[in-house]
């Protein structure tokens, strides 16, 4: 007997389908009929455990094509990674999502999460995305549990937008600190220069004119010309 496999003709969002991979045991028709006995074979099958859906698991080989992207076919396998990587490792699948557990602090109760499990409802996201009969599916607890996934989408929301302001402050922050420490820098080159003028300007202020002619003249290798003023002999000193 076959196992029945079926066609998802619309596939749910990733956050409202749990996949689940495993093997089973199949008859191969073909291989029956060549060898007129029953022939048996193992294949890997991709259970698609749809959020709101208790009744309804589409199936399908893992290896089967669920959509073809710029002439690359994609299996359910590569669909799902993730969760194909634990299952060929022998590890536990665990779905996308955040856990229902973080609606605690919205009100959320152990019987509400029982009753997202058995509708197959694993993750936060997954209720946020439910509509029509899925959300019917929930019974009286439906709106108010899609009113706690809301909220806390809406509180994620504003702390993405905090945490970009934030960022965005310390840019800000940084820049200006940047730019203070460049201009202290500056500030302290002219300290530095001027320190380094007046301890020049103090060196040759306790130097007769005389000095400061033989001075330039040693420096420069000519005597200054006419008879010039003090501060243009204590400039040309400088200069030399």
């Amino acid at each position: 007997m076959e196992v029945a496999i079926s066609r998802v003709e619309k596939p749910p969002t990733d956050f409202a389908v749990t996949p689940f991979f495993r093997y089973e045991t199949v008859e191969d028709v073909e291989a029956s009929r060549r060898e007129k006995r029953a022939v048996m074979k193992t294949v890997e099958l991709c259970e698609m455990r749809i959020a709101g859906e208790k009744n309804y698991i589409p199936t399908v080989p893992a290896d089967s094509i669920w959509k073809t992207e710029n002439g690359q076919a994609i299996t359910y396998a590569e669909r799902f990674s993730e969760q194909y990587q634990q299952f060929k490792l022998g590890a536990t699948q665990s779905g996308d999502g955040t856990p229902l557990q973080q609606l605690r602090p919205f009100g959320i109760s152990d019987a509400q999460i029982s009753l997202c499990r058995a509708l197959r409802i694993y993750s936060i996201e997954a209720v946020h995305s439910l509509e029509g009969a899925s959300l019917k599916a929930l019974g009286v607890s439906g709106n108010e549990l899609k009113r706690m996934a809301n909220a806390w989408m809406a509180e994620q929301a504003r702390g993405g937008h905090v945490v970009s302001e934030l960022d965005a402050l310390r840019r800000k922050v940084a820049e200006l600190e940047a730019e203070k420490a460049a201009e202290r820098a500056v500030a302290e080159e002219a300290l530095e220069e001027a320190a380094a003028d007046a301890e020049i300007v103090s060196a040759f202020s306790g130097m007769t004119e005389e000095q400061l002619k033989s001075y330039i003249k040693e420096r420069t290798g000519a005597a200054p010309r006419g008879n010039p003023s003090r501060e243009t002999l204590l400039r040309m000193a400088e200069e030399a």
